[in-house]
């Protein structure tokens, strides 16, 4: 059973991979649209400041744990039955029941030649999924009506978007009421790393919770704010006070 509890300024939502699926499942069985963000450290923190980031997450029918930081600060809260499930464990996990289901997916981020290699390596790893359509993320605002157009005339069941953050969740924020989808999930740099562009943070940083740390090991131009997200989550994290 997936619900939503109060997380300090955002939300949480309870279940893992399965649990978390089949809510996904229902929800598209039952014509009802449906849109998921992962939620991180840095997501977490920046969101404090970021009023329609936070708007835009609290929102959202699910608010998963995308990283064991969130799972720490949801056990400070109580909440046992929280489980880390990113977003692209969830992402693989739709695209390898896509096809059984009868889901249609749309792609839309990365950059052009990313965006084809990983639509190829997809459908070779999930048993050919069906990709109603795709687009890359590297549009401009008179684009958008265009991009909203071609998701509609796709006639896709989900629609999974690659793109920075926070752009990713104002887009979705700003158009989901527009586009004719069942589910909408956030999921980052996931078509990157599905072309092969970029690597997974290994599952032992996972484990630790040091994927921002990870993270700046390669990303030099945001090192100094990464830090800092960590160190104010962790402030968060020894403080915690159950609502």
């Amino acid at each position: 059973m997936t619900s939503n509890r109060p997380l300090g300024h955002v939300k949480i939502s309870s279940g893992d991979l399965e649990e978390i699926l089949e809510f996904i499942a229902g929800r598209i069985s039952e014509n009802k649209k449906t849109y998921c963000i992962p939620l991180n450290l840095t997501k977490y923190v920046v969101s404090k400041d970021d009023q329609k980031l936070k708007n835009v997450m609290n929102a959202a029918d699910l608010l998963i744990s995308d990283g064991i930081s969130m799972v720490w600060l949801s056990k400070r809260a109580g909440y046992k039955d929280v489980h880390r499930v990113t977003g692209i464990d969830l992402a693989e996990k739709v695209l390898s029941h896509s096809k059984a289901r009868g889901w249609r997916i749309f792609f839309l981020g990365a950059t052009p030649e990313n965006l084809t290699k990983a639509i190829g390596n997809v459908k070779f790893r999930f048993n050919n999924p069906e990709i109603a359509g795709y687009h890359h993320g590297y549009f401009k605002q008179d684009e958008i009506e265009n991009i909203i157009t071609l998701v509609n005339e796709s006639n896709a069941d989900i629609l999974f978007i690659g793109l920075g953050m926070p752009q990713k969740e104002y887009f979705i924020g700003d158009y989901i009421g527009r586009i004719n989808v069942k589910f909408c999930l956030a999921i980052g740099g996931a078509f990157d790393i599905w072309a092969g562009a970029k690597r997974r943070t290994p599952n032992l940083i996972q484990m630790l919770g040091l994927e921002w740390l990870f993270r700046s090991l390669y990303d030099k131009n945001k090192v100094l704010n990464i830090t800092k997200y960590g160190f104010i989550f962790l402030k968060d994290l020894l403080n915690y006070k159950r609502g």
